[in-house]
Protein backbone atom coordinates (compact mmCIF):
# COMPACT_ATOMS: atom_id res chain seq x y z
CA UNK A 1 0.00 0.00 0.00
CA UNK A 2 2.80 2.73 1.03
CA UNK A 3 3.75 1.70 -3.05
CA UNK A 4 -0.05 2.26 -4.31
CA UNK A 5 0.09 5.66 -2.04
CA UNK A 6 3.46 6.93 -3.45
CA UNK A 7 2.37 6.44 -7.21
CA UNK A 8 -1.03 8.02 -6.11
CA UNK A 9 0.84 10.81 -5.74
CA UNK A 10 3.14 10.16 -9.02
CA UNK A 11 4.06 8.01 -11.65
CA UNK A 12 7.02 5.91 -10.95
CA UNK A 13 8.92 2.57 -11.97
CA UNK A 14 10.91 0.09 -9.70
CA UNK A 15 13.77 1.37 -8.32
CA UNK A 16 12.94 5.01 -8.02
CA UNK A 17 9.68 3.71 -5.54
CA UNK A 18 12.26 1.64 -3.98
CA UNK A 19 14.54 4.65 -3.20
CA UNK A 20 11.87 6.72 -2.47
CA UNK A 21 10.43 4.12 0.21
CA UNK A 22 13.51 3.39 1.91
CA UNK A 23 14.20 7.39 1.73
CA UNK A 24 10.59 8.13 3.63
CA UNK A 25 10.64 5.50 6.25
CA UNK A 26 14.29 5.93 6.94
CA UNK A 27 14.52 2.17 7.06
CA UNK A 28 17.21 0.16 8.32
CA UNK A 29 16.53 -2.85 5.80
CA UNK A 30 16.48 -1.36 2.95
CA UNK A 31 13.30 -3.22 0.48
CA UNK A 32 14.15 -5.30 -1.69
CA UNK A 33 13.49 -4.16 -5.14
CA UNK A 34 12.51 -7.84 -6.20
CA UNK A 35 9.47 -6.94 -3.90
CA UNK A 36 9.03 -3.67 -5.22
CA UNK A 37 8.35 -4.97 -8.71
CA UNK A 38 6.73 -8.08 -7.31
CA UNK A 39 4.55 -5.55 -5.84
CA UNK A 40 4.04 -3.59 -9.05
CA UNK A 41 2.89 -6.37 -10.74
CA UNK A 42 0.19 -7.00 -8.06
CA UNK A 43 -1.58 -4.16 -8.39
CA UNK A 44 -1.45 -3.67 -11.85
CA UNK A 45 -3.25 -7.33 -11.87
CA UNK A 46 -5.67 -6.28 -9.27
CA UNK A 47 -6.55 -3.29 -11.15
CA UNK A 48 -4.58 -0.18 -8.88
CA UNK A 49 -2.16 0.25 -10.70
CA UNK A 50 -1.46 0.86 -14.77
CA UNK A 51 1.56 0.78 -16.92
CA UNK A 52 2.07 4.15 -18.16
CA UNK A 53 2.44 5.03 -22.03
CA UNK A 54 5.42 7.02 -20.28
CA UNK A 55 9.09 5.90 -20.45
CA UNK A 56 12.33 7.84 -19.16
CA UNK A 57 15.47 8.39 -21.33
CA UNK A 58 16.64 4.91 -19.94
CA UNK A 59 13.65 3.09 -21.34
CA UNK A 60 12.31 2.62 -17.21
CA UNK A 61 8.65 1.84 -17.46
CA UNK A 62 6.47 3.99 -15.42
CA UNK A 63 3.11 2.94 -13.56
CA UNK A 64 0.70 4.82 -12.07
CA UNK A 65 -2.62 4.68 -9.66
CA UNK A 66 -5.69 3.75 -11.22
CA UNK A 67 -8.91 5.62 -9.64
CA UNK A 68 -9.92 2.55 -7.84
CA UNK A 69 -6.03 2.45 -6.77
CA UNK A 70 -6.45 6.21 -5.32
CA UNK A 71 -9.52 4.25 -3.76
CA UNK A 72 -7.60 2.13 -2.15
CA UNK A 73 -4.73 4.02 -0.84
CA UNK A 74 -7.63 6.51 1.03
CA UNK A 75 -9.24 3.52 2.51
CA UNK A 76 -6.02 2.15 3.46
CA UNK A 77 -5.29 5.55 5.61
CA UNK A 78 -8.51 5.88 7.01
CA UNK A 79 -7.73 2.22 8.51
CA UNK A 80 -6.04 1.52 11.63
CA UNK A 81 -3.28 -0.66 11.74
CA UNK A 82 -3.59 -3.38 14.39
CA UNK A 83 -0.09 -4.36 15.04
CA UNK A 84 3.02 -5.09 13.17
CA UNK A 85 5.05 -7.94 11.70
CA UNK A 86 8.52 -8.75 10.81
CA UNK A 87 11.20 -6.21 11.48
CA UNK A 88 9.27 -3.52 9.90
CA UNK A 89 6.51 -1.34 11.41
CA UNK A 90 3.23 -1.01 8.96
CA UNK A 91 2.10 1.40 11.42
CA UNK A 92 5.25 3.69 11.01
CA UNK A 93 5.72 2.97 7.74
CA UNK A 94 2.12 3.95 6.81
CA UNK A 95 2.77 7.35 9.34
CA UNK A 96 6.13 8.24 7.22
CA UNK A 97 4.49 7.83 3.74
CA UNK A 98 1.57 9.85 5.00
CA UNK A 99 3.69 12.61 6.13
CA UNK A 100 5.79 12.81 3.58
CA UNK A 101 3.67 12.28 0.38
CA UNK A 102 1.83 15.84 -0.49
CA UNK A 103 -2.24 15.88 -0.33
CA UNK A 104 -2.36 13.66 2.48
CA UNK A 105 -3.60 14.84 6.29
CA UNK A 106 -1.88 13.09 8.37
CA UNK A 107 -4.11 14.28 11.68
CA UNK A 108 -7.00 11.84 10.84
CA UNK A 109 -5.22 9.22 10.35
CA UNK A 110 -3.27 9.52 13.90
CA UNK A 111 -6.86 10.38 15.46
CA UNK A 112 -7.94 7.04 13.51
CA UNK A 113 -4.89 5.05 14.78
CA UNK A 114 -5.17 6.45 18.43
CA UNK A 115 -8.88 5.86 18.77
CA UNK A 116 -8.35 2.13 17.81
CA UNK A 117 -5.27 1.56 20.10
CA UNK A 118 -7.86 2.54 23.12
CA UNK A 119 -10.68 0.62 21.62
CA UNK A 120 -8.36 -2.27 21.84
CA UNK A 121 -6.74 -1.27 25.37
CA UNK A 122 -10.55 -1.03 26.75
CA UNK A 123 -11.05 -4.29 25.24
CA UNK A 124 -8.09 -6.28 26.89
CA UNK A 125 -8.85 -4.42 30.06
CA UNK A 126 -12.79 -5.76 30.27
CA UNK A 127 -11.47 -9.14 28.89
CA UNK A 128 -10.77 -11.63 32.21
CA UNK A 129 -7.54 -13.30 31.53
CA UNK A 130 -7.69 -17.49 32.25
CA UNK A 131 -5.36 -18.43 35.48
CA UNK A 132 -5.75 -22.01 34.16
CA UNK A 133 -3.00 -21.38 31.35
CA UNK A 134 -0.54 -20.28 34.86
CA UNK A 135 0.94 -16.79 34.07
CA UNK A 136 1.44 -17.57 30.26
CA UNK A 137 -1.42 -15.81 29.28
CA UNK A 138 -0.86 -12.62 31.74
CA UNK A 139 2.28 -12.50 30.41
CA UNK A 140 0.64 -12.28 26.63
CA UNK A 141 -1.89 -9.37 27.93
CA UNK A 142 0.37 -7.30 29.49
CA UNK A 143 2.92 -7.35 26.53
CA UNK A 144 -0.08 -6.44 24.32
CA UNK A 145 -0.71 -3.71 27.13
CA UNK A 146 2.42 -2.44 27.18
CA UNK A 147 2.53 -2.55 23.07
CA UNK A 148 -0.51 -0.66 23.02
CA UNK A 149 0.59 2.13 25.90
CA UNK A 150 3.75 2.28 23.66
CA UNK A 151 1.85 2.82 20.48
CA UNK A 152 -0.40 5.52 21.75
CA UNK A 153 3.17 7.41 23.42
CA UNK A 154 4.21 7.16 19.33
CA UNK A 155 1.31 8.47 18.28
CA UNK A 156 1.47 11.65 20.68
CA UNK A 157 5.63 12.06 19.46
CA UNK A 158 4.47 11.64 15.96
CA UNK A 159 1.78 14.51 16.58
CA UNK A 160 4.66 16.40 18.71
CA UNK A 161 7.09 15.76 15.72
CA UNK A 162 4.90 17.31 12.80
CA UNK A 163 3.65 20.27 15.15
CA UNK A 164 6.92 21.25 15.87
CA UNK A 165 7.89 20.53 12.07
CA UNK A 166 5.04 23.52 11.21
CA UNK A 167 5.68 25.83 13.46
CA UNK A 168 9.45 26.00 12.56
CA UNK A 169 8.18 25.74 8.65
CA UNK A 170 10.01 22.95 7.91
CA UNK A 171 8.81 20.89 4.91
CA UNK A 172 6.30 17.85 5.65
CA UNK A 173 6.11 16.67 2.36
CA UNK A 174 8.73 15.42 0.39
CA UNK A 175 8.90 16.41 -3.41
CA UNK A 176 10.21 12.54 -5.45
CA UNK A 177 13.75 12.87 -6.24
CA UNK A 178 13.83 12.12 -10.07
CA UNK A 179 17.49 11.59 -10.02
CA UNK A 180 17.47 7.40 -10.90
CA UNK A 181 19.37 5.81 -8.75
CA UNK A 182 22.16 4.31 -9.67
CA UNK A 183 22.33 -0.11 -9.82
CA UNK A 184 25.73 -1.69 -9.10
CA UNK A 185 28.59 -0.71 -7.49
CA UNK A 186 30.39 2.87 -8.53
CA UNK A 187 32.95 3.12 -10.96
CA UNK A 188 36.68 3.12 -9.55
CA UNK A 189 38.02 6.56 -9.66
Amino acid sequence: MSILAMLAAQPSYGYLLRAEFDRRTGSGTPLNVGQVYKALELLERDGYATRSAHTDDDGHVFYEATAEGSAAVSRWLATPETGSGGGRSDLATKVAIACSVPGIAIEPILETQRASARARRSQLDAETIPTSGGIGPQLVADATTFDLEAELRWLDQVEARVRAARESGEPLHVPFDLDPPRRGRPAKV
